[in-house]
């Protein structure tokens, strides 16, 4: 045992996964630095950053109703969310460093060189500093997605029916929580399975001269639509009843007009309301110098850098906007122009030295793949990797790289017109969106280029351990690069006070509930208390003019200044229900006499609330979700028991 693990550590595999492994946690060290205490979070404004204490339960609730589940779904009984807060954002942008990386090492590149592609995915700017969004959508995808081009290689190179299952598996689990993404992915996906099975088919009737087993592929294309369906029937249900009404819902929010009318938008309103987010030519350049036109619109996150540029939303002036001065150039505006509003709250950087490395596996391709004759590779047993099959996936990522920043363009190109009119391609938003599949092409061909460097450089008689040394601390840079970058968009909130014990919202959980009103001064810490008492599950309000406000949580301020609580107290329509004492590092607990600092009372004239009824499951989506479980925990058992990631270099190419 000793020896086998000793031998498992000595591995190049092994080595280079643990390398990459140490290399992120010190990234998300620092990128996520004074967020990783539970009484701190990051901002991300489209995300919760505190939870009900009963969120576990509600998520099982959900799913036992006909909710859908990923592997990633257990987060919500493995610790807490709070525990997964930063985590959740870090362990994604780790998986799809290896999920790069995976692919890869399938082409054949060295370990290094696969390490250093999937390491600047993982930290690419639009991939990764979405969390300062909150997009947490986006990094369910990032846990699942890049697996896919590394199977779709293997299933069709190799034949075996776990690669293609396990194809299904990721697929379904990637469309879990962006439909819109996962459509774009599985297109490119689809568009790499014919690009691999071509190159395969010409591989082997040509070179080696043998049969193509089509049959073989043909049912290994059947066991992945298989998987698909059985994994993610739930999922693909609610984007199709769901997720896309809800967009043609927001479509017909833009104009004021109801969904439900038998009006139809205008042809121009809609093109402005999907092409608005387009990516403008000039912010190309941020590809490779970082904030060159600002960083984000939050003020919480750039308070002093703010973006300036075109990615935004399409306005059209109204008339009363006229003369205005608009509020990035200060022009006058004038009424009916369309202007862009610009907001973003993520970086576009890829890595200065990412972009030069996918320049090199440009060249790689054209020295090792065009210029180099082809050898016949006489190890039995093993697929030819030699460097003109190696790098022969470089011209699909290229026209794959080429065609999606046509489109990540937007409307700034009449390219899109043809995008716009395939099917969804008029449910679409953002096309800036593109550039995240850009990301993927780009990193890639770096992994090419750092595999072209160290080959170059071999053939030439250079001392290998030198050369690889400087091809190391330029991967090592590339990514610190990128991880400060990124570090940029991470702001800290101050969130322990909500997270705290609330015994004033607990008693009137206790009580049956009702709606409170938090009757305290802003100034005074209203909105932290308002935020602590839905967590702990109160119902509260902002508008002190509702019938239905069972409860008043009120201060010593609002007792002595507000004459009309006075007179309901005094009068018996207000009775008490609690004192607590406000403490910063305990939270709000019961307290009496003179270290009560807050009051909860109660309006008696209110009832407590009908406890409101369960909604009827419904029984055919019960029925998929129990298939989905029960498929994903028996692919997961079946690809980590059999399958062998990270194998010995001989047998994983």
């Amino acid at each position: 045992m000793q020896q086998r693990i000793k031998a498992f550590f000595q591995r190049p595999a092994t080595i280079a996964v643990l390398a990459l492994t140490a290399l992120y946690a010190v990234c998300m060290g620092g990128i996520f630095w004074g967020t990783w205490s539970l009484d701190k979070a990051p901002v991300e404004p489209d995300n919760a950053i505190f939870y009900p204490i009963d969120e576990a339960a509600r998520w099982f609730r959900a799913l036992v109703a006909g909710g859908d589940f990923v592997p990633s779904d257990l987060m919500h009984v493995i610790g807490s969310m709070y525990f997964w807060q930063e985590l959740q954002y870090a362990l994604a942008g780790y998986l799809a460093a290896l999920g790069l990386m995976f692919y890869l090492r399938g082409r054949g590149l060295s370990h290094f060189a696969a390490a250093a592609g999937g390491a600047a995915y993982g930290l690419m700017g639009y991939t990764f500093t979405l969390f300062s969004a909150g997009h947490l959508g986006w990094f369910v995808w990032m846990m699942y997605g890049p697996f896919a081009f590394g199977l779709v290689d293997r299933a069709v190179r190799k034949g075996k029916w776990r690669n293609w299952a396990l194809l299904g598996a990721v697929l379904a689990w990637a469309a879990a929580r962006q439909s819109d993404m996962w459509l774009l992915f599985t297109v490119l996906t689809f568009a790499y399975g014919v690009w691999t099975l071509v190159r395969e088919m010409l591989k082997t009737l040509v070179y080696e001269r043998k049969r193509m087993k089509f049959l073989r592929v043909l049912a290994g294309v059947g066991v992945t639509a298989v998987c698909v369906c059985a994994v993610g029937l739930p999922q693909f249900t609610r984007a199709l009843t769901q997720d896309l009404a809800g967009r043609e819902a927001q479509i017909a929010a833009t104009s004021g007009k109801d969904v439900n009318e038998k009006v139809e938008k205008s042809a121009d309103e809609r093109w402005r309301f999907c092409t608005s987010w387009s990516l403008p030519p000039e912010d190309t350049a941020e590809f490779v110098v970082a904030d060159i036109h600002g960083g984000s619109n939050d003020p919480r996150v750039s308070p002093t850098n703010p973006y300036k540029g075109r990615l935004g939303q399409q306005i059209v002036v109204p008339l009363q906007a006229a003369g205005q001065k608009h509020p990035v150039t200060g022009a006058p505006l004038k009424a009916g122009e369309t202007i862009w509003m610009p907001y973003r709250q993520h970086s576009l950087y890829f890595g200065l030295l990412t972009v030069l490395f996918a320049l090199a596996g440009l060249v790689g391709w054209w020295r090792f793949a065009l210029r180099k004759p082809r050898t016949p590779n006489t190890k039995p047993g093993t697929t030819n990797h030699e460097p003109r099959t190696t790098f022969s996936d470089v011209p699909f990522w290229v026209c794959a790289g080429v065609i999606l920043y046509l489109c990540a363009l937007g409307c700034f190109t009449p390219f899109y017109k043809l995008v716009y009119a395939l099917p969804f391609g008029g449910t679409l938003r953002a096309p800036v969106k593109f550039v995240h599949l850009l990301e993927f092409c780009v990193a890639a061909l770096a992994g090419f280029g750092f595999e072209a460097a160290w080959r170059a450089f071999k053939e030439e008689g250079t001392a290998p351990f030198g050369v690889k040394a400087v091809l190391v601390v330029l991967a090592v840079a590339n990514v610190a690069n990128l991880a400060y970058v990124d570090s940029k968009y991470c702001a800290v909130e101050d969130v322990s006070f909500v997270r705290l014990p609330n015994a004033a919202a607990e008693d009137v959980a206790k009580a049956g509930g009702g709606k409170v009103f938090v009757a305290i001064a802003p100034q005074e810490g209203r909105k932290t208390i308002n935020d602590s008492m839905g967590v702990h599950l109160a119902t509260t309000t902002d508008n002190p003019a509702d019938n239905d406000i069972r409860y008043f949580l009120v201060n010593g301020n609002t007792l002595r200044q507000n004459k009309t609580f006075d007179d309901w107290v005094r009068s018996g329509r207000l009775k008490s229900a609690g004192m607590y004492a406000l403490s910063a590092t305990g939270g709000i607990t019961h307290a009496t006499g003179s270290s009560a600092q807050l009051a909860l009372f109660e309006n008696p004239s209110v009832p407590a609330p009908v406890p409101k009824e369960e909604p009827k499951s419904n029984r055919v989506r019960q029925v998929l979700v129990l298939i989905s479980v029960l498929a994903t925990f028996g692919l997961l058992v079946w690809g980590v028991w059999g399958a062998r990631v990270l194998k010995q270099e001989g047998n994983q190419s």
